[in-house]
């Protein structure tokens, strides 16, 4: 073959690549956050709305798994921000716990938002069974940055009438669970939480019902990954953006004025969740994770199982950074 023909050929395969790439249909996908204590939780979700902007995703419910008041109502004017007002958003109605928070409560109060208070938002329940009851088999992703409050809550909710259990639901229609969450350090990895596990460990009880009942393909995004001890970090240009976007709004109130480099913990694991391993991750599996009541774990290697975790590959710091800052900076897409 000539120098001629190995070049056309070369631009042919990138170019079936590009027009496959592009032909993937969007990721099904619900999002639940605490979208309390963190900046990250913002910064997530406006990655989500530009990831829908460009036809990776689909948002089919925005989810909380705080008890603050002031988390449903945050997510509320971000979608509405967006162009999204009517993005479902729920609230788990059961047993969950809350934190502070620094930036909801502005956010809220200070953009236009279609929900009107956490009182008159439905159950994250109901909100996650109604997306699931309308979709295909096997074609739901559901991603959680927060604590597994409402996993739990989802596997032990009963049949109604001619509605399926939670559980039924889960396996029929649940393609995987992308969860942020635990340290994988070591091989086989373990955690003692000495790097802190704050997902798992605020809902203890939940996090416990959830791993070791979850039916279908779980992948762990560890906080390794995106948090400690990975060193990434990105945040400090959304003062670049106007000063009426409520993702930098989010970053200055976080830190008491000027935005700044965050970890990036929820972010990386929404971006493993809308396009995969790409360039920047491994997966070890499949496993299961033994989780202790205090939510120490170990990993044990099952063959056959349906658990999994994310290993980073080495010399891609840099590229995850840029790959999360390009879409926390993309704004709105224009109408």
């Amino acid at each position: 073959m000539t120098p001629a023909l190995r070049l056309l050929g070369a631009f042919l395969s990138l170019a079936l690549a590009s027009a496959a790439c592009a032909a993937a249909p969007p990721v099904k996908l619900i999002f639940d956050t605490d979208m309390d204590s963190d900046c990250d939780d913002v910064g997530a979700l406006g990655m989500l709305h530009a990831l829908a902007d460009r036809g990776e995703v689909e948002i089919l419910a925005t989810t909380v798994s705080s008890k603050n008041p002031w988390s449903p109502l945050c997510v509320s004017a971000i979608n509405q921000f967006f162009g999204r007002p009517d993005v479902p958003v729920g609230v788990p109605k059961g047993k969950a716990g809350q934190k502070p928070t620094k930036y909801a409560q502005t956010i809220a109060e200070q953009f236009p938002r279609k929900l009107e208070s956490a009182d008159k938002a439905p159950d994250a329940i109901d909100v996650w069974r109604t997306a699931l009851e309308k979709a295909d088999d096997n074609s739901v992703t559901i991603v959680t940055v927060g604590y597994l409050s409402n996993v739990a809550e989802l596997l032990k909710r009963p049949a109604q009438g001619d509605r399926p259990s939670g559980l039924d639901l889960a396996k029929q229609k649940v393609k995987a669970w992308v969860c942020m969450g635990g340290n994988f350090i070591g091989d086989p990895p373990k955690d003692d939480l000495k790097l802190s596990n704050n997902n798992f460990t605020f809902d203890k009880e939940a996090s416990l019902y959830a791993v070791k009942n979850w039916p279908t393909k779980l992948v762990f995004v560890g906080r390794e990954i995106g948090s400690v001890p990975s060193g990434l970090k990105v945040g400090a240009r959304l003062k670049e953006l106007p000063a009426n976007n409520p993702i930098r709004k989010g970053y200055e109130l976080y830190f008491g004025g000027t935005a700044k480099d965050r970890h990036v913990a929820d972010q990386t694991t929404l971006l493993y969740a809308a396009r995969g391993l790409g360039d920047y991750w491994t997966m070890r599996g499949p496993g299961f994770m033994e989780l202790a009541p205090d939510n120490q774990f170990s990993w044990s290697p099952v063959e056959g199982g349906r658990q999994y975790y994310l290993m980073k590959k080495p010399g891609t710091d840099r590229a995850v950074e840029k790959a999360i800052e390009d879409l926390m900076m993309a704004g709105p897409a224009k109408k």
